[in-house]
């Protein structure tokens, strides 16, 4: 059986472990499979974060409630803090703070790569989910580390990248942006970060080349932008009233349909506004595609998105005319 079929199979005992709320069965598993001769990084890598992916996968297809993937992720965080209580201090490779974006509650993925980070010899200092900019700074004056590593799982989170940048600069500390939404280097260089790194792999190289390098000049999201993202729920209202009114079918939606359509027009904003921050039609497409495969798992055909799209552009553009041309390419990428 080749390594990737195990792995495979790894994933999956783990997680029927852990939807069932077994936890204390799914960190001995996890522990026990360190015991058979798997590496630390093998194990966060090749079994709890495949194993987050294919819960949020399960979700998605309409597989799995919120509650399957919160009770995974919940019992993942007590695996991964088993895990690391088995690794032993090492000499320091370098001093590194973690942290979420600002805004960014999606912890997991950051302490999966402060843990990587660990067992790569260095010294971590963790700060979980959103922490204030202001006070990352403080904490970043005293400890003076050789770097901030900033993850980022939503674009929705792009400001506070920016924001935890700035600070860093402020601090004299260099900045590496990651994560699940910040997946390339022109992304990361546009929020502000001084390199990027695709994984932990690429990370720790980064972080030792970072030393003595020039920071960046900070900056902050155009003003335009920030309004879209502040005006989403109005605009999505105003657009959700405009599509019932141009289409009967949506006349027959009660009010909690009514209410998932103007929360899922609100995102299309942020989105919109997310990406306008780093100028790439890239990021809003990737959340049409995913989008379009949550609703139709639920029975909602994509052309109740484009029909979204239609109505918001008008109301983007008078805001913010660049970002309004973002979305038109966007809507015309993800329907072409």
């Amino acid at each position: 059986m080749s390594a990737t079929v195990d792995a495979q199979d790894l994933v999956a005992e783990y997680l029927d472990l852990a939807v069932l709320g077994r936890g204390v069965d799914a960190v001995r598993f996890a522990l026990d499979h360190l015991d058979r001769g798997a590496t630390v990084e093998a194990l966060i890598v090749d079994v709890l974060a495949a194993a987050q992916r294919e819960s949020g996968e399960r979700w998605q297809r309409n597989e799995w409630s919120v509650a399957d993937e919160h009770l995974v992720s919940g019992v993942t965080q007590r695996t991964l803090d088993a895990v690391a209580g088995t690794m032993e201090e090492r000499p320091a490779a370098g001093s590194v703070v973690v942290a979420c974006a600002e805004g960014d509650w999606h912890s997991l993925p950051a302490q999966m790569g402060a843990e990587l980070l660990r067992a790569r010899g260095f010294a971590v200092s963790f700060l979980g989910a959103s922490t204030p900019a202001d006070h990352v700074a403080r904490l970043l004056d005293r400890h003076r580390p050789d770097a901030l590593v900033v993850s980022c799982n939503l674009p929705l989170f792009y400001a506070g990248v920016i924001r935890l940048a700035d600070a860093a600069h402020g601090a004299g500390v260099p900045v590496v942006a990651g994560g699940r939404a910040v997946r390339t280097p022109s992304r990361a260089r546009a929020l502000g970060a001084d390199a990027w790194g695709a994984d932990i792999a690429a990370v720790a190289p980064q972080i030792r080349g970072l030393a003595g390098r020039p920071q960046r000049s900070p900056r902050s999201p155009s003003a335009p932008v920030a309004l879209l993202d502040a005006e989403s729920r109005n605009l999505a209202s105003r657009a959700c009233d405009a599509m019932v009114a141009a289409h009967p079918f949506m006349r027959r939606f009660d009010d909690r349909q009514l209410a998932r359509a103007r929360e899922d027009l609100a995102y299309t904003v942020r989105y919109v506004a997310a990406a306008a921050l780093v100028d790439e039609t890239g990021v809003l497409v990737e959340y049409l595609d995913w989008l379009r495969t949550v609703l139709a798992a639920r029975g909602v055909p994509a052309t109740a998105i484009v029909a979204g799209l239609e109505t918001l552009i008008p109301l983007v553009a008078a805001i913010d005319p660049a970002a309004g041309q973002l979305a038109l390419a966007a809507t015309d990428a993800f329907s072409g």
